[in-house]
């Protein structure tokens, strides 16, 4: 391996140690104590929406019924 690669994967090296320690202490700084409260009956609701009846049922025997 030439010189010029080995610098090139020990810069890359570098680079991604650095951008990890950079993430870990933003998440460190800005989220880690972010907590979201679920609401169990809230999301249930939610999820469930309200019951609409069949508009226009088709009818049967017959074709294309609108």
């Amino acid at each position: 391996m030439r010189s010029r690669d080995r610098n090139l994967r020990q810069e890359i090296v570098v680079i991604v140690i650095v951008k990890l320690i950079a993430i870990t202490a933003l998440w460190w700084a800005f989220i880690r104590d972010a907590r979201v409260d679920v609401d169990v009956a809230a999301t249930a609701r939610h999820f469930s929406g309200p019951e609409q009846p069949a508009v226009n049922p088709p009818q049967q025997g017959v074709l294309n019924a609108q």
